[in-house]
């Protein structure tokens, strides 16, 4: 199914980025707002920096893709010394970011997505044939209304995964 990621996790540090990048996987692209930081965060916090720092050791590019806007992404992606980012991607359509990574010359299938709603991160990571991953959403009370309106249509989607996947399923409602 097109919402169904690959694998279902309850923070960036439950994902084994040295098993993954033995499989050959050399790109993550990740959301940002509520997926590494919630809303709320102004700036990153020094454990959310070292973080990326030891993925970034393991020998990937980070890129951060968000519907949110460039001073955001421009704070986040200077304070983890990141290879760049995309503002306003309208996910979950994937026109913008193809053009994006075509510009960085990157192979969608040595890419990982990191996003925590089903909706636009997940559906736009696998309609580019990457390694999708739900990440759980880290503050729910400072989502915005339409993430809300978001969240009431994966309910429904979630039990469509469970029919195909009842593994993946049950781990995107333990979340």
């Amino acid at each position: 199914m097109k919402y169904t990621p690959r694998e279902v996790v309850k923070s960036i540090d439950d994902i084994d980025f040295v098993k993954l990048y033995d499989e050959g996987y050399r790109i993550i692209i990740s959301d940002l707002d509520n997926t590494l930081a919630p809303y709320t965060m102004e700036y990153p916090t020094k454990d959310l920096i070292n973080r990326i720092e030891e993925i970034k050791n393991i020998g990937f590019e980070i890129y951060l893709v968000s519907n949110n806007k460039k001073k955001r992404l421009e704070i986040f992606s200077k304070a983890f010394n990141i290879n760049g980012y995309l503002e306003k991607a309208h996910k979950p359509k994937i026109n913008k970011l193809t053009k994006y990574l075509k510009e960085l010359n990157i192979n969608t299938n040595l890419v990982i997505g990191l996003g925590d709603q089903l909706v636009t991160d997940i559906l736009a990571f696998n309609r580019l044939n990457s390694y999708s991953i739900l990440v759980k959403t880290i503050d729910t009370k400072t989502q915005k209304w339409y993430t809300k309106i978001n969240r009431i249509r994966e309910k429904s989607i979630i039990r469509q995964i469970k029919k195909e996947n009842i593994e993946i399923g049950r781990k995107i409602e333990e979340l």
